[in-house]
């Protein structure tokens, strides 16, 4: 029963090392693309612009939290599977 065990909690361990290494990949590639589109972007010369940038970076802002919550709702049911594995 303990080599059962060992072999049990050594695969959690495992998967939240893969699960953390994904959440790093995750956190680099949104933090990449946020600044590459820092980069591209030179100052607004007039309010039409200013207001175009403003739509745009509120329209990526949606974009970014959507990809965020569908993570997390991602992270929260993994995490329920782990937890329900060790209870077992």
């Amino acid at each position: 029963m303990n080599g059962v065990d060992q072999t049990a909690q050594s695969r959690v361990q495992a998967a939240e090392d893969r699960l953390t290494r994904a959440i790093n990949r995750l956190e680099a590639a949104l933090e990449k693309r946020a600044n590459d589109s820092l980069a591209v972007q030179t100052p607004p010369q007039n309010d039409g612009e200013v207001r175009s940038d403003v739509q745009h970076l509120q329209a990526e802002n949606a974009e970014l939290r959507a990809l965020v919550e569908t993570a997390a709702e991602r992270l929260d049911g993994t995490i329920a599977k782990f937890k329900a594995k060790l209870v077992r």
